[in-house]
């Protein structure tokens, strides 16, 4: 379950024109995941976050985290990437340097055996005019395995001539400059994000479903809260996906999708929060339909039930019952009436 604050965040976050195109991406399927890209300046980029907010690469980066932060997002481990531990740049070299001197200018040296007379070298002292010839007998030699094999390599410094097996590993920040080891090196850890599914449903009911019907709403001159709460008479907090305002008028409404009709369980619980609440009037919208039971059970609790195939219809239908009279004194008929 979400926290209250996280809630509250995440329908802050919902009303953002920036966030709304994003999400409906993912709704719509066009965005599965966020993946990200790597940058030398930015270290990590998500373009398709970009887009929603006009090219912003930092906006974008800062929003996909606060995603995830609110719980829309889940992410997932994608890599690593090393940054100068000094300015944070993910601009770094990864050199090898001479264990005798620290110059970066070594080379690997390869040695190999001319097979017949055993002469041992690096193969610069047998490469003449870009073929093999052995220093020592001045013999050709074209067969590996053969004629010659390779005995393994080693590393020299072009700077001091020491030999060496294995060179250091260090850094160099070609942002700043900095030269550091492994030891103090620094690492950010990048991410893919998805929507989660708790944040999908919620959205799709508060900002996809919801929109046609509040929009009817405003058009009548109520003041919405999407979604919204209200203090019942026990002092409870009651969570409605719509809580329209005007004057002393208050209306709750919610909405219920479902690929099946509704049975009469969401009468009953929305009747539990509107018995508490005492409002002008109760809406559920059903998609698509409720049972009978249900729509029975609405017009006993004095809810007004509204069918319809989509959000959209249903606006049309929330219109038309604006047109008869209030439902005023429900507390008072409420109360008469089992749970």
């Amino acid at each position: 379950m979400f926290e209250t604050v996280a809630t509250k965040d995440r329908q802050s976050l919902y009303q953002d024109p920036g966030v709304q195109l994003l999400l409906n991406k993912f709704v719509k399927g066009d965005i599965v995941e966020l993946v990200p890209s790597f940058d030398l300046e930015h270290t990590v980029r998500y373009p398709e976050a970009e887009i929603a907010l006009d090219g912003d690469i930092t906006a974008a980066k800062q929003l996909v985290e606060r995603l995830w932060d609110v719980g829309i997002f889940k992410r997932k481990f994608f890599e690593k990437i090393l940054v100068c531990p000094t300015c944070f740049s993910a601009n770094v070299s990864n050199d090898y340097v001479c264990p005798n001197c620290n110059s970066i200018d070594i080379e690997r040296k390869t040695l190999l055996e001319h097979t017949s007379c055993g002469t041992i070298e690096s193969v610069d002292n047998f490469l003449v005019e870009g073929i093999l010839v052995c220093p020592k007998c001045g013999r050709e030699l074209v067969e590996a395995g053969i004629d010659y094999q390779k005995l393994g390599s080693w590393f020299q410094c072009s700077q001091c001539g020491k030999r060496s097996d294995i060179p250091n590993p260090i850094h160099r920040c070609r942002n700043c400059g900095h030269i550091f080891t492994i030891r103090d090196t620094g690492f950010v850890s990048v991410y893919t994000y998805r929507l989660s599914s708790d944040a999908e449903e919620e959205f799709k009911r508060s900002y996809v479903l919801m929109k046609p019907i509040g929009a009817v709403l405003e058009g009548l001159g109520f003041m919405l809260d999407m979604p919204g709460q209200v203090a019942g008479r026990s002092g409870v907090l009651h969570r409605f996906d719509t809580v329209a305002t005007k004057g002393s008028e208050v209306i709750v409404l919610d909405l219920i999708a479902s690929d099946k009709q509704i049975e009469e369980a969401a009468i009953a619980s929305l009747y539990a929060k509107v018995f508490d609440v005492a409002p002008s009037r109760a809406f559920l919208i059903a998609i698509p339909s409720l049972s009978d039971k249900a729509r029975k059970l609405a017009g006993l609790y004095r809810i007004s039930a509204i069918e319809a195939g989509t959000s959209q219809d249903a606006s049309i239908l929330l219109r038309d019952k604006f047109d008869w009279p209030d439902l005023t004194g429900i507390d008072d008929a409420a109360s008469d009436l089992p749970l």
